[in-house]
């Protein structure tokens, strides 16, 4: 069962440390990526990948092979094809080897257990990443699991969780999962699940391709139901929905149950504006895209923008710089 309280603190102060020593502020990051959520696994998962978008890494600057932001999203979209979650984590685990260049992700089903196993024992650690990678590899297995109930439409029975980390104080793993058996300082990181798992038919909401937003959702709606009731989380509520693909006020309001005009009076009141959480989005968007080196009329085509001018002029408004200019910093 997921858990509907925060990350412990050491957790919290782990995840500043290592924004901290790459220079990232990561009270900024709360702002822009989950004002009043400041520990839930989603929302650490979000300032993750906001910290990766910052840094131009995905692997957080902790595998001497970098991975460019976006690699997870690519990841997820190769599940396509699959049919069972024993495909999909197969074809997961697949993609994970191939892009780290090794079979540190292995998946095992035998009479009782489906089991996704990350063995780093061997994996190519930077010099500076080891305070960090036992929590870092804590939030993987979060995200692996919102992987699998995404796929699956609905919670999972999750049996067991096994982690090399050997201070369950700085792992986020006992506060997300309060009801399940968890065993630290083990050899390996795994999540153990029930044998049928296996054969379970994957779900496939129409219109979406499977990507991180939508597992990030899934996890919120999992261990936060007083959240999705509570009025002082409603600008993360909006950020979600702009996050599975809604982009107009309208269509954010109707899916949050409510007229155009509240969804704006609410917002106020939290001293901020659908415009502002728009923008932000677009403008992490817009950050990922340019690092895939893709041209100024795609990505305002990609944006919704009338043309490669308005996008070029909205970037700089939002970054002090140009695209261009954005694009050789980060080169």
């Amino acid at each position: 069962m997921m858990a509907t309280e925060h990350v412990t603190k050491d957790s919290w102060q782990m995840l500043s440390e290592m924004m901290a020593a790459h220079d990232v502020r990561i009270d900024a990051l709360i702002e822009q990526t989950a004002p009043g959520d400041t520990g839930s696994p989603a929302s650490m998962l979000r300032l993750l990948e906001r910290f990766a978008i910052e840094v131009q890494d995905e692997s957080l600057h902790l595998s001497e092979r970098p991975l460019m932001p976006g690699t997870n999203d690519y990841v997820l979209s190769s599940l396509c094809h699959c049919t069972t979650i024993q495909q999909a984590l197969q074809q997961l685990a697949n993609a994970y080897n191939f892009i780290h260049a090794g079979n540190y992700n292995q998946l095992e089903c035998n009479e009782r257990h489906l089991i996704y196993r990350i063995d780093d024992r061997c994996f190519p650690y930077t010099a500076d990443a080891r305070q960090y990678i036992a929590f870092n590899l804590d939030m993987v297995l979060v995200f692996i699991h919102g992987v699998i109930t995404t796929l699956a439409g609905s919670a999972v029975p999750l049996l067991k969780i096994k982690s090399r980390n050997q201070a369950a104080s700085q792992s986020p793993l006992p506060a997300t999962f309060t009801e399940t058996a968890l065993s630290f300082s083990a050899s390996c990181f795994e999540l153990h699940y029930p044998a049928e798992l296996a054969t379970r038919a994957i779900q496939r909401p129409d219109g979406q391709i499977l990507n991180s937003a939508l597992v990030y959702s899934e996890l919120q709606r999992l261990g936060t139901e007083p959240f999705e009731q509570s009025a002082t989380n409603f600008p993360l509520k909006v950020r979600l929905a702009l996050e599975s693909g809604l982009r107009d006020q309208a269509s954010v309001a109707r899916t949050l149950g409510c007229s155009v005009a509240t969804l704006r009076r609410r917002l106020t009141a939290h001293r901020t504006s659908f415009r502002q959480y728009k923008e932000q989005l677009l403008n992490q968007e817009a950050k990922l895209l340019l690092m895939q080196q893709l041209t100024l009329e795609d990505i305002a085509h990609k944006l919704s923008f009338s043309d490669a001018r308005s996008f070029k002029r909205a970037f700089r408004s939002w970054n002090g710089i140009s695209p261009r200019q954005y694009a050789e910093r980060k080169s």
